[in-house]
């Protein structure tokens, strides 16, 4: 198993890109010792075609482009195409079932952009076939002053791609036709104001939004006739109490555990991953937090390692997977456990994946 780990610019997230960032390797998930094999301006996500040894790469710029890597060497992947994605800031990939489609989440004009692939994995034309927008605020000033498309999700039951919208507060619907999605099609979600959706992870006919700005896993349940969503549960994201800066909450996902379903969302600021147990009819219970670094900004369960990015801690850890579904229970209110972690060096990541 060999990752793969997008970068920010060294100085951080919102300085200028093209400063030697790109892509790193490691070569295996459990010492993660990594070196750079790529440079790219802000190469903030990346996903892997499901055949075709191909890289999927957003180059995250205030005129966004797609590169694609060819790595069937992966400690030499190089450029075979590029293509202009059509808004400001790309910061998330979505890979339709069939990879016939990729979406384009962009933060800074909140649009989606839906790119068509032919069958050898690349872009059919130099532009998006779609590129659609959205318009909105929120109450936070700072953080809501329009839309902010941060992640898109294929919906339970396959109809729609749904789009987690910081800056409105919303999940927009677009329902998946022939050729593309159908504009416009609704808002399947309105979370309360100023909660910042961020990421989803779904569970059958449950989604499990982490929310950025007020710090809150939501628990939404799907609705096929209607195709809607509503809230039925929401709880603090950690028990934590800030360590390094304000909270922001980051990237969650489900893991397979010894007795069930785990789900895990990383907190920036607090620096932790948060574990909650997924009971069979999908509730969720706190059972504590690990240290995970300075600004855990993404994570993924690989193999039997969960890997994770400390966008600035300039490093990353690789856990055995089986201590963090393990871990007991905290012993008090907003502890932090500490568990055994290899580090490797990589400046500002931002996202991993395996090839």
């Amino acid at each position: 198993m060999t990752l793969l780990w997008g970068t920010y610019p060294a100085a951080g997230l919102g300085t200028p890109a093209g400063a030697g960032e790109g892509i790193w390797r490691s070569a295996t998930p459990d010492s993660v010792a990594s070196e750079q094999v790529l440079e790219l301006p802000a190469p903030s996500f990346l996903v892997a075609h499901p055949r075709e040894p191909l890289v999927y790469v957003a180059c995250e710029l205030p005129a966004s482009e797609l590169a694609v890597l060819d790595v069937s060497r992966p400690a030499a992947p190089r450029i075979v195409h590029r293509v202009a994605t059509g808004g400001a800031d790309a910061c998330h990939l979505l890979l339709a079932p069939d990879a016939r489609t990729l979406y384009v989440s962009h933060y800074s004009s909140g649009d989606l952009a839906v790119l068509t692939l032919g069958e050898d994995g690349l872009p059919t034309d130099d532009a998006p076939a779609q590129l659609l927008g959205h318009a909105g605020t929120g109450p936070n000033t700072a953080r809501q002053e329009g839309p902010h498309a941060h992640s898109a999700l294929i919906a339970p039951g396959g109809r729609h791609v749904l789009v987690a919208d910081l800056g409105t507060d919303e999940l927009r619907r677009y329902r998946i036709v022939e050729g593309g999605l159908l504009e416009p099609d609704g808002i399947a979600a309105t979370l309360p104001p100023g909660a910042g959706p961020r990421h989803v992870a779904t569970r059958g006919h449950l989604l499990y939004v982490t929310c950025e700005l007020d710090h809150q896993l939501r628990t939404l349940r799907w609705d096929d006739a209607s195709s809607t969503a509503d809230i039925i549960a929401e709880r603090p994201s950690t028990l934590v109490a800030p360590r390094s800066a304000e909270l922001q909450d980051a990237h969650v996902a489900i893991v397979r555990g010894h007795t069930g379903d785990v789900l895990l969302v990383s907190v920036r600021g607090a620096d932790v991953i948060s574990i909650f147990d997924v009971a069979p009819e999908g509730e969720l219970a706190y059972r504590g937090a690990f240290d995970a670094g300075r600004w855990p900004r993404y994570f993924a369960a690989l193999g039997d390692r969960l890997v994770v990015g400390e966008e600035r801690g300039h490093a990353v850890r690789s856990y055995a997977l089986a201590d963090v579904v393990t871990m007991p229970p905290e012993l008090g209110i907003g502890e932090v456990v500490e568990l055994p972690h290899a580090v490797g060096e990589v400046t500002s990541p931002a996202c991993v994946i395996e090839v």
